[in-house]
This record gives C-alpha cells, structure tokens and sequence, in this order.
C-alpha cells in the first residue's frame, strides 16, 4: 500500500505541482514583463517601485482559480531590473503553498510552490532599423507635435537640423536583399546612401503594410536611429548616431522629382498644414512618441529619456525555486 501511495503520489501530486508551477511562471513572466514597462518610461511610479498591485492582478490572472501571491517584487533601478516571485494562494493553507492529496499518507500534508521571473528595461544601442532612414536630433526636439521630417534636405550650413549633408540625402547603407540598416549606436556612425530614386529598394513590403494599417486608423510606428552630426558628404557621409526613436508614420515622399504616386509617394498632401506636396520636398510625415518595445532583436543601454523609446525583456536568470 505503501509504495501504490507512493506512484499515486508522483503522478497525482507532483502533477499538480507541476500545474501550479506553470500558471505562477506565466503570472510571474506577466507581472515581471509589466512592472519592467511601467518603470521604462516612468508610467507609474507607484507600479514601479512600492506597490505591486500591477504584478498582483496579472499574477491573478494567469492563475485557473483567479488565485496567486506576489511573493516579492523587487525593482533595481540602477540595473534596469525587476524580479518578481509568484507563490500559490490557497484557502486555509500557508503562504505559498499547496495542499497535497495523497503524499499526506506519507507525512507531506503541503508543499511551497512559487515562481521567478526578471525583466530588464533599457534604451536600444544597436539593433536594425527597419527603414534604412536616420532623422536628425533637431527634429525629435521639437516634440511629439505632427511634422514633416524632411530626411532628405540639403545641408543649410548646419547639418544636424538640415537633416543630411549634401548629396547624402539621409538614407543609411542597407543590408544586402533587406529594407533594413543595422545600427549600432556605441560605434557611433553608420554609412550613407545617396541618390533620388524613390523608395529604398527591398522596401515594397513594408511600405504596403504600412500604407495598410495609416487606411485602417492604425498608423505604424516604427524605430528610426537619431543622429547628432554628420560629417563628409554623398556616399562618404557619416553621420554620429545616438540612438533610436519612435516615429508614428501617417505619410511619405521619398522622390524630389517625377513619381509623386505609391509606393514613391502616399498621403504627401493628405494632413492641412503637414505636407510634403513640393518639388524638393522629401521626408515622412507623422509624429514622434513614447514606446515601449518587446522585440529582442536590439542590445540594451541605459535608458535616455530623451529618446522617448525603451525594450523591456525577460532575462535568462528565470528561476524556479
């Protein structure tokens, strides 16, 4: 009997613990995932440091019975991290634990089960930019207002708020068979492109989702690198980048002369008061806002508030003890 107990044991209630575990993994991952936005682009100061009410309702509601614990919540700001530590929550029972059924003939009348996620935040220093386009810091200090940055401009004699140097025209190198540039920002400048011919090639596809979602109400954002300074000209253009910025796309030009029709052009003359519809008009129209990016495809710095954009991720230090 004793050792029919011990099999009903293992397959009964070490499932179960299983079970339990990997709800709290998911309530953990959740909560981690989420205080680590909060605390990206200061949403809550309250969600991001001493109250885990956040953490406690997404722990909640990855539970099957609606029922959790947030363990401990710990927010490192100086390490852009935050660990949080999910526990079971049962009626009647000790924090953390679970009722076992038939380990009980065997002297365990409960068990501790909880979970450990951690989340890191931080600004992108290198990663790609899916359009293979830098903007100018001037522009991104001119605020989240509607604008039209005009990427492509001539050098006026100050050309960080021109937009490029002559000949140079804003457009970065791109990866071979892509629409993308790579960009890393700690090596502190990235090629140029010249010419006027339109869209970048290798682009069509993003261009048509893009055209996409701005006729459904759902204007794309998309991560464009920021430059400070530009040296050279054409294709011997550099230009110091510092950095990578959210840019709510509603509309572009990307031909000075001639095609003034998609994919070359959309929605130039659309908005009163922020068009691109001249001659040597060339650039994209929108805005620029705080974003809080999931993709992993971006190596992590300290976080620039000026920047407005932020990755938060799970880290590899997932533990379940």
């Amino acid at each position: 009997m004793v050792v029919l107990l011990g099999f009903a044991a293992l397959a009964v209630d070490v499932g179960m613990i299983y079970a339990e575990r990997a709800q709290l993994q998911n309530g953990a991952d959740a909560a981690a995932l989420a205080t680590a936005q909060e605390c990206a682009l200061g949403v809550s100061t309250a969600s991001c440091t001493a109250a885990p009410e956040l953490a406690r309702r997404l722990a909640d509601d990855n539970a099957l019975d609606d029922r959790s614990s947030i363990k401990d919540l710990v927010v490192n700001s100086s390490a852009r991290r935050v660990t949080v530590v999910a526990g079971a929550s049962e009626a009647g029972q000790t924090a953390n634990h679970v009722s076992l059924l038939f380990a009980k003939a065997l002297g365990f009348s409960s068990t501790e089960v909880t979970a450990t996620s951690t989340a890191e935040w931080g600004s992108p220093t290198a990663g790609p930019a899916p359009f293979p386009i830098t903007f100018s810091e001037c522009e991104l200090q001119d605020g989240p207002g509607w604008q039209v940055v005009e990427y492509r401009k001539k050098s006026d004699g100050i050309p960080a708020c021109a937009g490029g140097p002559p000949g140079g025209f804003g457009s970065l190198d791109q990866v071979p068979g892509k629409c993308e540039a790579l960009v890393d920002i700690t090596k502190g400048a990235s090629g140029s492109n010249t010419g006027n011919n339109g869209a970048p090639p290798n682009c069509t596809d993003l261009l048509a989702e893009w055209r996409a979602k701005i006729e459904a109400g759902t204007p794309p954002v998309g991560l464009f690198p920021i430059y400070d300074q530009v040296t050279d000209s054409g294709s011997n253009g550099v230009y110091h980048l510092i950095g990578f910025a959210a840019f709510e796309v509603h509309g572009w030009k990307f031909k000075q002369e001639g095609s003034s029709v998609y994919p070359d052009s959309f929605r130039d003359s659309y908005y009163p008061g922020y068009t691109c519809n001249t001659v040597k008009c060339m650039g994209i129209i929108g805005r620029f806002v705080k974003m809080v990016s999931l993709d992993d495809a971006y190596t992590l710095g300290s976080y620039n508030p000026a920047m407005g954009t932020a990755v938060v991720r799970m880290t590899l230090e997932k533990a379940t003890p």
